[in-house]
C-alpha cells in the first residue's frame, strides 16, 4: 500500500471517492450479499487519504478493516476519532447506530483490540478462567516470583467485581528479582526457559518479546508482562515506567473478589494505565503503544540483543 495520497486527485474527486467506496461499504454491512472487493477498495482509500482525515473517511476505513477481518486496534482508534467527533446528541445517536450496525455484521463474532473472535468474557464461564488463573500464579510462585493480576483484568475485578464483558484476555505481571533494567531484560529472557519447563509456555503464539503467552484456558489467552524495581520505582511494560513507588505496589494486597494477588495500591496503577478517567467503562479504549514502546525502548533493545 502507498502511504502516500494519490497527488493526481484533487481534494474534491477524493472526496467524492472516498464518499462512493463508502456507500458501497455500507451496503455490504446492511445486506452481507454485495461481493464488493474489500481488499482493493480498502488499499484504494487509504491511497486517496488526505488530511485531516474526514469521518467519511474513518466510517469507510472502519467497515472495510472490519468486512476484511483486519486492524482491529486500528480500528479501536478510528473509532475513537468518531465517537470523539460526535459532539451534539443527534451526531451521538447517529454513531451508535453506526456502532450497532458494526457490531450486528460481526455477528456472532466480536470486535476487540486483539483481533475478531467469539470468546469474550460476557458469554464464558468464568470459574473455569479463575481457575486457570490460580494454577499459573500458583506454579510461578512455586519458582518464587510474586504475580499479580494486570491491566484489564486488574481492571475488571476492581471497577466492576468480575472479568471486563468485552474483554477477551487474561493479563498478568511477574515481579522480577532484577533490581535494574538490564539484570530486568536478561532475567525476562532466562524465564521462558522456567516457563518451559513448567509447562506454562504457549509455543505457538509468541509474537512478542516483552509479552509471553501462557496456556490458555479454552479460547482465552493469558498475557504475562514483565515488572521490576529500580532504586524504589516500580516498573511494569508496559504503562508503569518508574511513576510509581514500591510501597504502591508491596507487599502486595488480596482482591475481594478473586482472593488473587494484585498491587497494593491498585488505583494509582490504572490511572497510570488507563488515565483518571478509568473510572468509566470505555469499550474503545486504546492503550498508547507508540509512547509506552519508546518509554522502555533501553528495554526492548535488550530483549532483542
Amino acid at each position: 500500500m502507498n502511504d502516500e495520497p494519490d497527488e493526481g486527485m484533487s481534494r474534491k474527486q477524493a472526496e467524492q471517492r472516498v464518499s462512493e467506496i463508502r456507500l458501497m461499504a455500507l451496503a455490504e454491512i446492511a445486506t452481507k450479499n454485495t461481493g464488493i472487493d474489500a481488499d482493493r477498495l480498502y488499499f484504494e482509500l487509504h491511497d486517496i487519504k488526505r488530511r485531516p482525515l474526514s469521518s467519511a473517511w474513518l466510517e469507510a476505513s472502519v467497515m472495510l478493516a472490519i468486512i476484511r477481518r483486519a486492524r482491529p486496534a486500528r480500528v479501536f482508534g478510528w473509532l475513537g476519532k468518531l465517537r470523539d467527533r460526535s459532539n451534539g446528541e443527534k451526531e451521538k445517536v447517529q454513531f451508535d447506530i453506526f456502532e450497532k450496525r458494526l457490531r450486528d455484521y460481526l455477528h456472532p463474532q466480536v470486535l476487540t483490540n486483539h483481533g475478531y473472535g467469539d470468546a469474550t468474557f460476557a458469554g464464558l464461564d468464568h470459574a473455569s478462567i479463575w481457575e486457570t488463573i490460580r494454577t499459573h500464579i500458583s506454579a510461578l510462585s512455586d519458582e518464587k516470583y510474586d504475580v499479580f493480576l494486570n491491566s484489564g483484568t486488574l481492571l475488571g475485578v476492581i471497577r466492576d467485581k468480575r472479568l471486563i464483558d468485552h474483554d477477551d484476555d487474561v493479563d498478568l505481571a511477574v515481579l522480577l528479582k532484577a533490581d535494574n533494567e538490564a539484570d530486568a531484560a536478561a532475567e525476562w529472557k532466562a524465564l521462558r526457559g522456567v516457563l518451559e519447563e513448567a509447562d506454562l509456555f504457549e509455543r505457538s503464539v509468541q509474537d512478542q518479546p516483552a509479552i509471553y503467552k501462557l496456556r490458555p484456558a479454552g479460547k482465552i489467552e493469558f498475557d504475562l508482562f514483565p515488572a521490576w524495581i529500580e532504586a524504589g520505582k516500580v516498573y511494569v511494560y508496559p504503562h508503569t515506567h518508574g511513576t510509581l513507588t514500591a510501597a504502591d505496589v508491596l507487599p502486595l494486597g488480596t482482591c475481594d473478589v478473586t482472593g488473587q494477588p494484585i498491587p497494593r495500591a491498585p488505583d494509582k496503577m490504572l490511572e497510570i494505565n488507563y488515565g483518571p478517567g478509568w473510572r468509566a467503562p470505555d469499550p474503545l479504549f486504546k492503550f498508547p503503544w507508540e509512547a509506552a514502546n519508546t518509554a522502555f525502548a533501553g528495554f526492548l533493545e535488550r530483549l532483542n540483543r
